[in-house]
């Protein structure tokens, strides 16, 4: 996969917000340039929303180049677009308008979402243990990359997205098409072909909802797109809706209370808990960066519309939404090898100030430390050291 987000130096005023903001320690700041580690990076997008300078961006497929690539093309939209609604009429006005920039057809996933949601649900219930559910890319490599023994008690369900994209793919097989992702935010963008590299999707192409807004706003009038949005499939989006402790489900939203409950869960400190659902976001979905909303407003705003989802459920065979689950490392070290490189990196550890400054252009000491250990850069790089020895 290629990078997702990139720095651009023209107008960085080295600020050092995004390297303190940053969940998993990802940047760094080496001679006046950010650095992103993209073995560490989960793509929330927190640094980019911190950015005074807005020279943190995220790349695009641009629409106008690749529409005419395909003899039909189809927008997904997300469920968390109707957060950004007053009414359901509003929706199906700003469908209609997507369909009017190009597209054949306007697609949503609703009714994958709804039976995943119920499915999950249904499935913690029947088995021991605490299970965990979430459709957010980010979390998920949170995981994956902060807690990989926790992974294998994550629900084997893929991306409704992605699903969505599949079966679009079988029913027009003998076309050429080109699918959009229209999306909320950086998390789901990454799972496209276009533009990060990611060949395995079937999703073509990943765009900013926020982005083509100027342009559907301008093209809104009367006109209507007959959709209809499947009630649970809307729940499933939004951290309020899902589920209940009735049903002993535990909701959790931001990646630093989202960190603290798998904490709690990898030191078994959970009980009386079937399943937790996972949001990267406030209020979940709706709280995408790309949505032009807030989800305070938002989740009013679904809530009031909950009269309006009538699209019916629907029933999808294991072989159409069950994944099998793998860590993607570029590295497996065995358990010796990682012993013995914690030792190292707490050995450097020791002979560092630990006020987690900042001022070396790392996150704290111990992102500093691992560095060294990896022969990535120096430890006379510590001012505060430094100046202990001139001392």
């Amino acid at each position: 996969m290629k990078h997702v987000i990139s720095w651009l130096d023209t107008k960085c005023s080295h600020c050092i917000k995004c390297l303190k903001s940053c969940p998993t320690d990802a940047i760094s700041i080496v001679n006046e340039q950010v650095i992103i580690d993209e073995s560490k990076c989960i793509h929330c997008d927190v640094c980019i929303q911190c950015c005074p300078s807005r020279v943190l961006k995220v790349q695009s497929a641009h629409m106008n180049e690749t529409l005419q690539c395909h003899e039909y093309n189809v927008a997904l939209i997300p469920t968390s677009l109707l957060s950004d609604m007053k009414s359901y009429d509003d929706f199906q006005e700003i469908c209609q308008a997507i369909l009017k920039l190009g597209f054949d057809e306007v697609q949503h996933y609703s009714d994958i979402e709804g039976f995943l949601y119920k499915k999950a649900i249904q499935e913690s219930h029947e088995k021991p243990g605490i299970w965990l559910t979430s459709f957010c890319p980010t979390i998920n490599l949170l995981i994956e990359k902060n807690y990989p023994t926790l992974l294998d008690q994550v629900l084997p369900y893929d991306y409704p997205v992605e699903i969505a994209a599949r079966r679009i793919r079988e029913r027009l097989k003998d076309v050429d098409v080109g699918i959009y992702s229209l999306c909320e935010c950086v998390g789901k963008m990454t799972l496209a072909k276009e533009p990060f590299g990611n060949e395995n999707s079937a999703i073509d192409y990943a765009m900013t909802i926020s982005h083509i807004f100027p342009k559907i706003n301008k093209l809104k009038d009367h006109q209507k797109y007959p959709i209809k949005m499947n009630r649970y499939g809307v729940k499933s989006n939004v951290e309020d809706l899902f589920g209940n402790r009735s049903l002993s489900v535990v909701r959790v939203e931001g990646l630093n209370q989202t960190k603290s409950l798998l904490e709690l869960i990898e030191f078994d400190r959970i009980q009386h808990v079937d399943l937790v659902a996972m949001y990267a976001c406030y209020q979940g979905c709706i709280g995408g960066y790309y949505l032009w909303s807030n989800p305070f407003e938002g989740c009013y705003n679904i809530e009031s519309m909950m009269d309006e989802y009538t699209s019916d459920n629907i029933q999808l065979d294991e072989e159409n939404y069950r994944i099998d689950r793998q860590l993607d490392r570029q590295e497996m070290k065995s358990m010796k090898e990682r012993m013995t490189w914690f030792a190292k990196v707490n050995d450097i550890l020791e002979t560092l100030p630990q006020y987690d400054c900042g001022a070396c252009g790392f996150a704290n000491c111990r992102s500093l430390a691992q560095s060294v250990v990896d022969g990535k850069v120096d430890i006379q790089i510590c001012r505060v050291r430094k100046q202990g020895d001139k001392k």
